[in-house]
């Protein structure tokens, strides 16, 4: 359109010039280019009006497609976050069901070492050779048990709650006190009480070694008693056998009661022996003063009696010889030695009364300070026995920890049985020393109170002279 506008400018430019002629018929030519012109106007508004409504339709149908595409995408978006929502819940959930699990896991492995702990200290384990390997799968490291697992530890379990209602005899293999395998009849009763009996007629109760695969005699013998009813009841002559209750404590008490005594002082240490030579030397000494002491009378009334009447008779001579027949007692020797003093004065009589009884005092104390001094003594060295026994027992303890009790075993029973040795020596001479030391004071009060009555008596036959005391001559 617009090559056609250029075409009649330049034509009209052309045409300024010519002749009328050619302007007719530019004219003509004008207006048909007008026409054709508006023509195509027209054509061109018609297009472009339909190419309009095109567009504003095509417009309407993308503003639809965008409308739906933005619900959609809201829609999308609301449940993106509906799921994120939902993972954050599930992830939580995730983490506690992990939780429980590794509880579970927990447990169940708890059980499982609980159960291999008592399996190798329980009975009947040799009788059920598998329990070790179920529990080895249960107990394998990194792999959870699952519920084959779970009913497998419960099998066990339920196997020895079964057989531990039962009474079991059976042939079978065990390992005697030398460490050889040995066959004989085996008896268990329930999961506490196990024994055997050889050919021989030997009979012995039973514990597990090894970790339960095997069973071992307990040393030591069990008795006659004890002996003689296991037979019978493996020979079918009785319906009663001896049990322990006490799931192996008193077959361990068997054990050590098979110990000599010098086994057991051997474990008090060097210790032991000081306090043994206190208890030897004391016990010497108690001897030699109950011998001495039994020797001297103490009641000497009836002899009393005799002597005042002979001072009453006035027989000195005969009171001598008397008091020298009665020397076993020492208010006797001790009137004998004062009768040679008759006629001197009341202050010479009693000094020389007190004389001999001071003469006598050394006889009857002799060796008493000691026995206290041992007394004394024996306690302390079993005392002393105690702190190098626990100082044993904390070095132990520095070198090798509180692992194992039976290191420590040592140092504590030195302290013990020290403690106790000293005690037990040093009680009984306390006794002896306190009875002894009662006879004594008995002897000493008689022979003051016969003094008493021998004064009096002599001052009443005039054979003690009138004169001064000493303090009154000083």
């Amino acid at each position: 359109m617009k090559y056609k506008i250029l075409t009649l400018v330049t034509l009209l430019i052309t045409a300024s010039v010519p002749a009328h002629a050619q302007w007719s018929g530019a004219v003509a030519e004008t207006r048909k280019l007008a026409a054709e012109t508006r023509s195509e106007a027209a054509k061109t508004r018609d297009l472009i009006t339909s190419e309009k409504k095109a567009v504003v339709n095509e417009k309407a149908q993308l503003e639809k497609v965008i409308a739906a595409k933005h619900k959609q995408h809201e829609e999308l978006k609301a449940r993106y976050e509906a799921l994120l929502q939902q993972e954050a819940r599930l992830k939580e959930e995730l983490a506690q069901q992990a939780h429980e699990l590794k509880t579970i896991d927990g447990t169940i492995r708890t059980s499982a070492k609980q159960a291999r702990d008592y399996f190798h200290e329980s009975l009947t384990t040799p009788e059920f050779p598998h329990r070790e390997p179920v529990l080895s799968v249960i107990l394998t490291p990194e792999t959870f048990p699952g519920l084959e697992g779970i009913k497998n530890l419960l099998r066990l379990y339920m196997e020895e709650m079964s057989a531990s209602g039962r009474v079991q005899l059976r042939e079978g293999s065990f390992v005697n006190a030398d460490g050889r395998t040995e066959t004989a009849r085996l008896l268990r009763i329930g999961t506490f009480t196990a024994a055997f009996k050889k050919q021989d007629g030997t009979a012995g109760f039973l514990r597990p070694l090894h970790e339960g695969s095997l069973l071992g005699a307990v040393p030591g013998n069990p008795g006659w008693t004890l002996g003689r009813g296991m037979r019978a009841y493996f020979e079918g002559e009785s319906d009663t056998f001896p049990v322990d209750i006490s799931n192996g404590a008193a077959l361990a008490r068997l054990e050590q009661d098979q110990k000599g005594i010098y086994e057991w002082l051997q474990t008090g240490g060097l210790l032991v022996w000081p306090i043994i030579l206190v208890g030897i030397i004391a016990l010497g000494l108690v001897i030699e003063r109950f011998y001495t002491l039994g020797r001297l009378r103490g009641n000497s009334d009836r002899n009393m009696q005799t002597i005042l009447s002979m001072i009453r008779a006035r027989k000195w001579h005969e009171c001598q010889e008397f008091c020298a027949r009665a020397s076993n007692f020492p208010t006797c020797r001790i009137i004998g030695h004062t009768l040679g003093y008759m006629g001197a004065t009341r202050e010479i009589i009693e000094n020389a009364y007190q004389e001999a009884m001071l003469k006598e005092l050394p006889v009857l104390e002799r060796f008493l300070p000691t026995l206290s001094v041992l007394a004394a003594v024996a306690p302390l060295l079993g005392l002393l026995g105690t702190v190098t026994g626990m100082i044993n027992t904390f070095q132990t303890i520095t070198l090798y920890g509180t692992g194992d009790p039976r290191m420590m075993s040592g140092g504590i029973s030195e302290a013990l049985i020290t403690t106790q040795l000293g005690l037990a020596v040093a009680v009984p001479i306390m006794i002896l020393h306190h009875i002894l030391e009662r006879r004594v004071d008995a002897l000493m009060g008689d022979m003051e109170e016969k003094g008493t009555s021998f004064t009096v008596a002599l001052m009443q036959q005039g054979q003690i002279r009138q004169g001064e005391s000493y303090g009154a001559a000083a």
